[in-house]
């Protein structure tokens, strides 16, 4: 691993080095009299070197600009480097001057201002030249001293910033989840010993590690084995012994990984075929134990720093599987690899054939930082894949992609770090929704993946346990009694999830879910928008909401879900297709078929809204509001509170995204009125539709709330409980008594 930090460093060395091959100085200009280069150029770049000199962000901009003029002369930078790559050695100027220009100068400066526009611009120029330059060192006999592999970490870094600067690419979809009772959603299923049919199991290492006192007890555990040293029997019993005896009959378990690790890692492959006894004494023990086995052997031989010959890895590997397979029928083979690899390897270099593996499993582990080293450089992030630039999704969609089809996977190990052991820095807020990638998306997104186990451990450079951190295990329970995934005695999930697609549900019952990954963004919240109007909001992955349909008329409908940051607002807006027929609704990414849907008017959604009678006072002074009464409660126009409470220790600035269509609420600000105010219900009116949805102090609020002619009012209750306003009522004088002296209490 430390040799591939020092790539980072040679990318620069390597164009460098090309530029060394392509031009020959003569003479003693400033410069030198550089063949190839074009004149007038040095007219341009003087003022672009001065500006560098100068370290001036504008200057090395405007005139950095002016050097891409020069060199494109209208062509775009693909055909421009599609055509010097040809000829090198007249071009390599050219080329470098792009690269260190865009690449190291430009390209972070746009992005420190803020310009996403230009910052995409850059970066897009840069991959125009690093895909060619890549296949150059390839072919090129003068670049054979060359290594692919550090352009390839340049392209990483490239794409890692295009992925978080080009929102509009972002792949939005959408899901639904399937109760059992409705169907079955998107499922995969291969056969494989002890794989379920749908669903996933859960877990997390055993002994003290394994989490006994959540209300529903996991389905799986892992126990760790050596190899070399240990007997399979004594270890596996003394962990099961440990779990009992913490609560946890060992024939609860749907499935137990053990992970048989060969603690002298590459050197212990070629001596498997010697210890023929020692394996069969294990499937034996394994066969008489009788719970579904799921044996990991070898695992992540592709980090092994010592390296591994694959040809003794693949024969040590069939010679386990062989007697396995032979003498122990409830014991599936698991290959497993690191999610990433040492430099050079690959790890498909070491797989033993679908006829010897049953289940793939991965190494999953998402870090704040690499290596747990909390100076860990921008680059390394992008290029290792952890803080902001951490991907948990797309490391088990290439294994999903390679052997899915034919195997189970697993996330054999993994966890998210929640606390760094080099200098205690409690990272829970930053793991919280890398968490919800892996335990909410990822079965989502691959119904292939029938098990994930928790590394409930606190190692060396990263802590991963629960212990202490009641966040992290909250939302751990949360998320894994969620249906899908099975838990102690659970034999099959009570939901599965359907991408979009076409897809049927009761009216009155939607649940959708939105794959969303902007993951360099902690603040991204989902609206799902029937016809314009508000119908559901989420702030938290998987952007869960039920809309309830039923009210809508027969026919045909436009589903919105709009994708929206809190510090950048509108992100995206992905839309559907909606019939609504009786009972049923049907959802569709593109045009729904089926009988033609009869041509009905409107149906009556709309609400009833009369005039509130109850009189209002702030602080024992009376104020004028707008309310109504809808359905038994009071709705007051936010504008108006927000008048009545300002100059108070509650008061409150309201705003509005017409873009995102969020009402903002500001603490502790003054009211700035707006000429709205001080209306009063005269006459019974009816409701538009819900009302816009709350972002207080840049946090999403579910308020109950209706539109009234365009304007939002919000239920009473909610909001003296947003605010924390006391409250009281006077039910045989119709009074309602605000206090903003108090907390509001039930």
């Amino acid at each position: 691993m430390k040799r591939q930090i020092s790539k980072i460093a040679a990318i620069t060395l390597a164009m460098t080095l090309l530029l060394a091959i392509a031009v020959t100085p003569a003479g003693a200009t400033r410069y030198g009299d550089i063949s190839g280069v074009p004149a007038g150029y040095w007219a341009v770049f003087t003022p672009y070197e001065d500006a560098l000199n100068a370290k001036d962000a504008n200057g090395i901009l405007t005139h950095g600009e002016k050097n891409l003029e020069f060199w494109f002369q209208g062509r775009t930078a693909e055909e421009c480097a599609a055509e010097w790559v040809k000829d090198v050695a007249n071009h390599g100027w050219e080329i470098n001057a792009i690269w260190s220009s865009v690449w190291d100068e430009m390209a972070p400066r746009y992005e420190a201002r803020g310009d996403n526009e230009n910052t995409l611009r850059m970066y897009r120029i840069a991959l125009a030249f690093v895909d060619p330059y890549i296949a150059l060192m390839k072919t090129e006999p003068k670049m054979a001293n060359q290594n692919p592999d550090d352009m390839e970490y340049a392209r990483t870094k490239i794409l890692a910033k295009l992925g978080e600067h080009d929102v509009e690419a972002v792949p939005v979809s959408l899901y639904a989840e399937i109760a059992a009772s409705q169907g079955t959603g998107d499922t995969s299923y291969t056969g494989s010993i002890n794989e379920p049919r749908a669903g996933t199991y859960y877990g997390e290492t055993s002994g003290q590690y394994a989490i006994m006192d959540l209300p529903q007890k996991p389905s799986s555990t892992i126990i760790y084995v050596e190899y070399e040293f240990e007997s399979m029997e004594a270890r596996v019993t003394h962990d099961l012994d440990e779990n009992e005896a913490r609560g946890y009959d060992r024939n609860g378990y749907s499935v137990v990984e053990i992970a048989w690790n060969f603690h002298g890692e590459g050197a212990t492959p070629k001596t498997v075929p010697n210890d023929r006894t020692k394996i069969t004494e294990a499937a034996n023990y394994l066969k008489e134990l009788g719970l579904p086995v799921l044996l990991r052997v070898g695992a992540e031989m592709n980090v092994w720093p010592g390296g591994c010959n694959s040809g003794e890895f693949i024969a040590a590997f069939r010679f386990i599987a062989d007697i396995m397979h032979s003498i122990a029928p409830n014991v599936a083979m698991v290959w497993s690899v690191n999610y990433i690899s040492s430099e050079g390897i690959d790890y498909r270099d070491y797989y033993p054939g679908k006829a010897y593996v049953d289940w793939v499993g991965i190494s999953l582990y998402t870090n704040r930082y690499f290596l747990g080293n909390p100076n860990t450089t921008d680059g390394e992030a992008m290029v290792y894949a952890t803080g902001q630039y951490a991907d948990p999704i797309g490391h088990i969609q290439t294994l999903v992609e390679l052997y899915g089809d034919d195997h189970p996977i697993m996330i054999a190990e993994g966890a998210v770090s929640i606390r760094i052991n080099s200098n205690g820095e409690d990272v829970t807020q930053w793991a919280v929704p890398r968490i919800r990638q892996t335990y909410a998306y990822i079965p989502m997104l691959f119904p292939q993946v029938k098990a994930i186990i928790w590394f409930n451990k606190n190692d060396i450079r990263n802590d991963y346990s629960f212990s202490g951190n009641t966040t992290v295990k909250n939302l751990y329970q949360e998320l894994t009694t969620s249906g899908y995934f099975m838990g102690k005695g659970v034999t099959s999930p009570s939901i599965t999830y359907k991408e979009l697609g076409t897809q049927s549900f009761p009216s009155n019952a939607v649940t959708l879910l939105t794959y969303a990954p902007y993951f360099t963004r902690n603040d991204v919240f989902v609206q799902y928008q029937v016809d314009g109007k508000w119908a559901g909001q989420s702030s938290s992955i998987p952007y869960r909401s039920v809309l309830d349909l039923s009210g809508e008329a027969d026919g045909a409908h436009k589903l919105s879900v709009v994708v929206s940051s809190t510090k950048d607002g509108l992100l995206k807006t992905v839309e559907y297709n909606l019939v609504k027929s009786g009972n049923t609704v049907t959802v569709s990414d593109g045009e729904v078929t089926g009988p033609a849907q009869p041509d009905l008017p409107p149906a009556e959604t709309a609400k009833n809204a009369e005039p509130s009678l109850w009189k209002v006072f702030v602080d024992g002074d009376p104020v004028t509001v707008e309310a109504y009464n809808i359905e038994g409660a009071n709705y007051l126009k936010l504008r108006d509170m927000a008048l009545s409470l300002s100059g108070t220790d509650k008061q409150f600035e309201v705003g509005y995204d017409a873009e995102a269509r969020i009402v903002t609420i500001e603490s502790g600000k003054p009211y700035t009125p707006n000429n709205t105010e001080g209306g009063t219900a005269t006459a019974a009116k009816m409701t538009e539709g819900k009302g816009n949805p709350i972002l207080k102090d840049s946090q999403n609020v579910e308020v109950d709330s209706y539109l009234i002619d365009g304007s939002n009012y919000y239920g009473l209750r909610a909001m003296m409980r947003l605010l924390d306003v006391g409250l009281d009522f006077d039910g045989d004088a119709r009074e309602i008594y605000i206090d903003t002296t108090q907390s509001y209490s039930d």
